[in-house]
């Protein structure tokens, strides 16, 4: 089917799914002006991409991959920039002095593939995350790495543990949440992307268990029991709690759309 074709196809499904809509509801002239008003605004300031992927990007991203053994993959963000530096298995990718309200977060756990259950060595995981204020390092590589599993597949990096942040509070896509009693949270994660042999198999991010957003962060579909991970207190370091977290990857087989969305 040529793209033509295809979206023609796409706009009468849109329409033949929300007539019903507007003829149940009794939607008005002046509401349907009020969304027509609401979608230029959001179009000037440059985010109806970021609408939709809110609404929809995850289950496009489960429909891709529906039937792919491994981990789950999820959206990779505004805010992934390759070319991060390598860091050691076991090192560290703190490269700033913390605020005293920051707790260290020591991360480990297990590359598997996900058709066989072995063990996976070489294997580039290239993580990237939000610091204790919930900003991310636009510019440097502070929060950013990857480190390689080791010959019994087992990685440790150690960090700061990610914090819950809040989005959109000025904007556009923030108005129709608010309106909507919807929360302007993600809940706090980790971005990861896997690589073997150099070919990306997964784009992901997993979850803080104890977020207070885990179950009503902004994009709808992005948190599930998979890909949550339960941060363990044990002690203190340099005057911040220390914390230990385990998040297991099953490598997906090569496939022709490897990977995660954008």
């Amino acid at each position: 089917m040529n793209s033509c074709a295809r979206l023609q196809l796409v706009a009468d499904e849109v329409v033949a799914a929300l007539t019903p809509v507007v003829r149940d509801l009794r939607i008005t002239e002046d509401e349907l002006h009020a969304a027509g008003d609401y979608l230029n605004r959001l179009g000037q300031a440059g985010m109806c991409r970021s609408l939709l992927d809110i609404a929809f990007a995850m289950t496009a991203v489960d429909t891709r991959r529906a039937g792919i053994p491994g981990t789950r993959t999820n959206l990779e963000g505004p805010l992934y920039r390759p070319g991060a530096p390598e860091r050691a298995n076991g090192s560290s990718m703190i490269e700033r002095d913390l605020s005293a309200d920051a707790d260290l977060l020591i991360l480990s756990g297990k590359v598997r593939d996900a058709t066989t259950g072995s063990p996976l060595s070489g294997v580039e995981l290239d993580f990237w995350h939000a610091d204790e204020h919930g900003l991310y390092d636009r510019d440097g590589n502070h929060l950013r790495g990857i480190v390689r599993s080791d010959e019994n597949g087992d990685y440790r990096i150690e960090s700061v543990l990610p914090i819950d942040y809040a989005e959109h509070q000025n904007d556009p896509i923030g108005e129709l949440l608010d309106e909507l009693g919807r929360t302007s949270f993600r809940a706090a994660h980790i971005h990861l992307k896997v690589r073997v042999d150099g070919v990306e198999r997964l784009t992901t991010q997993f979850f803080r268990s104890d977020s207070p957003h885990l179950e009503h962060d902004y994009v709808i579909g992005a948190v599930s029991d998979d890909l949550v991970a339960t941060p363990k207190h044990v002690g203190e370091r340099d005057g911040h709690p220390l914390y230990e977290m385990t998040f297991d990857i099953d490598v997906p087989p090569l496939t022709d759309d490897a990977g995660g969305n954008r």
